[in-house]
């Protein structure tokens, strides 16, 4: 909290008083200056400009035994106490933007650093030459899938059972002429059976004849197969699609439709548009990057809505409250001067720092940008107390101040007066050590001592 007063006197050291020969000129110089000050003040009821060379000529001047001294009073007055912190500007929510879509050329960026963009707004794009290739063949798979089920749903052809009837009778005769071949052989076989046990024929002629039997019975078993496959083929003809077939079909026509699906949600995904409205502050995408889970093409301040971070001493955070509004200011550019309100106060202190945190919200302008340092007083009280023009306020060797009060009979008293809070307006709270109402000596106080006679030449001077 700013306790400290400035210890600056801007009146000029006064030589020491001694009687000048011409005290009735400077007299009359003094009178003048008053009557015009009166005549002026009388006419337009507001604060007359003084011409300070002729002030402080005036209250270097001992008139006889009294100083001329400019001189104030102790007012009731509003006093804010503040409590100064610095800290950072922040984003109160930045949104990371980053692409679905690994792997893919960045084709061209739309927006820039500092501009405000709207939710869904586009941002950039990549590169989709490899994604609509893609869609033109898993297209063409479900153009062939739902030829080959309008097929099927639509039945076979007359032609189709007739060329198949055609084939079993085939095979038929195929399995007739192999019986009547596997007949003639047994036959064959049995004869030369006899004729070699009677020694008319070699053993190897018989085994030629045998050899041609298990041919025989191979050749009407492999016909035997076929007509059971071509009577198998006319059933299923005569009896129509079977509906598993049908069912396997439809299922492959929902695989390529979803292929489809997917390929247009990629392309999709090539357009990179912002989640929320708010402010770029952050563009890493550039053009021919590729695009990448783990890097953010851009961030987004989301409506473009800052904070300010305040570092508070943790034996100070009890002062705190939410809702406390606060003055802001920057030590590099003395334009911006904000209002904000305490928002958050935040529930850890940091170990190493013992500082605390708190959130004061501010409005978003275009000259703040995340990781600004500020300034900021917290309003932590509101109240009524005496204060005297900084210029009053005397600091003394000892760590003290004192204020001279005119009494009624035109002398001062050095009062030791507690210093409170500074105020903007070149006012200064006293705490303790005067009463309200009292007139104090503004100017010409460094020339005095307690008792002194003063003669005031100028109460407006100050106003």
């Amino acid at each position: 909290m700013s306790e400290q007063i400035s210890s600056e006197n801007n009146s000029p050291i006064l030589p020491d008083r001694k009687p000048r020969k011409n005290y009735w000129a400077l007299t009359i110089i003094i009178g003048l200056i008053l009557t015009t000050v009166g005549v002026y003040t009388s006419r337009t009821k507001k604060t007359l400009p003084v011409n300070t060379t002729e002030v402080n000529s005036a209250l270097q001047t001992n008139t006889g035994k009294a100083q001329a001294v400019i001189i104030g009073k102790v007012e009731q007055t509003k006093i804010e106490k503040t409590l100064e912190a610095t800290g950072d500007v922040a984003a109160f929510e930045l949104i990371p933007v980053t692409s679905a879509a690994t792997g893919l050329q960045i084709k061209q960026v739309l927006v820039d650093e500092g501009e405000f963009v709207k939710n869904g707004q586009l941002l950039a794009l990549l590169d989709d030459a490899v994604l609509q290739a893609q869609l033109i063949q898993a297209k063409a798979a479900k153009n062939q899938v739902l030829a080959r089920l309008a097929e099927l749903k639509a039945g076979n052809r007359k032609e189709d059972i007739a060329q198949a009837k055609q084939r079993v009778i085939i095979a038929e005769q195929a399995v007739i002429q192999a019986e009547s071949d596997l007949e003639l052989v047994e036959k064959r076989v049995a004869r030369n059976r006899t004729l070699q046990a009677e020694g008319a024929i070699a053993q190897d002629r018989l085994d030629e004849i045998l050899n041609q039997k298990k041919i025989s019975q191979a050749n009407l078993q492999q016909a035997r197969s076929r007509l059971q496959e071509a009577q198998q083929e006319l059933a299923e003809l005569e009896a129509g699609p079977r509906l598993e077939i049908i069912a396997r079909t439809q299922a492959e026509l929902a695989q390529a439709e979803g292929q489809i699906k997917l390929v247009q949600a990629q392309l999709q995904q090539t357009r990179i548009l912002a989640p929320v409205s708010g402010k770029i502050s952050r563009k890493n995408a550039l053009v021919g990057d590729l695009t990448s889970s783990t890097k953010n093409l851009f961030e987004i301040i989301q409506n473009g809505r800052l904070e300010l971070k305040l570092r508070i001493p943790e034996t100070q955070l009890n002062q705190i409250r939410l809702g406390q509004r606060v003055k802001i200011s920057s030590d590099i550019n003395n334009q911006i001067k904000l209002a904000g309100i305490v928002r958050e106060i935040q529930p850890v202190v940091e170990r190493e720092s013992r500082q605390g945190v708190v959130n004061v919200d501010i409005p978003a302008l275009a000259n703040l940008k995340p990781g600004m340092f500020l300034r900021g007083k917290i309003i932590v009280s509101n109240s009524l107390g005496l204060t005297v023009p900084t210029k009053a306020v005397l600091p003394q060797t000892d760590g003290k101040a004192i204020v001279y009060v005119v009494q009624p009979d035109n002398t001062v008293v050095a009062k030791k007066v507690v210093m409170g809070e500074i105020l903007a307006n070149g006012q200064i709270e006293i705490s303790n050590g005067l009463d309200r109402g009292e007139k104090v000596v503004v100017q010409g106080a460094a020339y005095l001592k307690d008792g002194d006679l003063v003669k005031i030449i100028n109460t407006a001077a100050i106003f």
